[in-house]
């Protein structure tokens, strides 16, 4: 058991960084780097690594944080409210498309009966305004 490398520190740091569970104590850690790693430490030699301590500090911290999602509101009526105004413009974007799509199909048959290429139609607009 030698010292520990750069590269071994990072590593650590790194399963700290993406520890997937709740509960993360420095016994657990030793383990996991036993396992995942194949490096054996004890808990107080990983704790004077400045790196690894602030990552557990860090990772504590992150962990014992609530978790919200951006958007989401704690109370069921403003929720359902929410819920109903989106479903309301959701009705109305389809509607929009339905005729959006209807118009579309309208501008292609007229293209096909006016003999209105394809290359005519993707010209950029820019081009279009130059030849008025």
């Amino acid at each position: 058991m030698g010292h520990l490398t750069q590269k071994d520190v990072q590593r650590i740091i790194k399963l700290v960084e993406g520890w997937p569970e709740q509960k993360l104590t420095w016994p657990l850690l030793v383990e996991a780097c036993k396992e995942k790693l194949d490096i054996s430490r004890a808990r107080q030699s990983l704790m004077k690594l400045p790196a690894v301590n602030m990552a557990m500090k860090n990772r504590k911290v992150a962990l014992k944080a609530p978790i919200e999602k951006a958007g989401w509101v704690n109370d069921i009526q403003k929720a359902n409210e929410r819920i109903e105004e989106l479903t309301k413009n959701n009705r109305k974007l389809k509607s929009a498309l339905q005729d959006m799509h209807a118009l579309f199909l309208t501008w292609q048959a007229n293209a096909d009966m006016y003999g209105v290429s394809q290359s005519m139609l993707e010209q950029p607009v820019s081009q279009l305004q130059k030849r008025t």
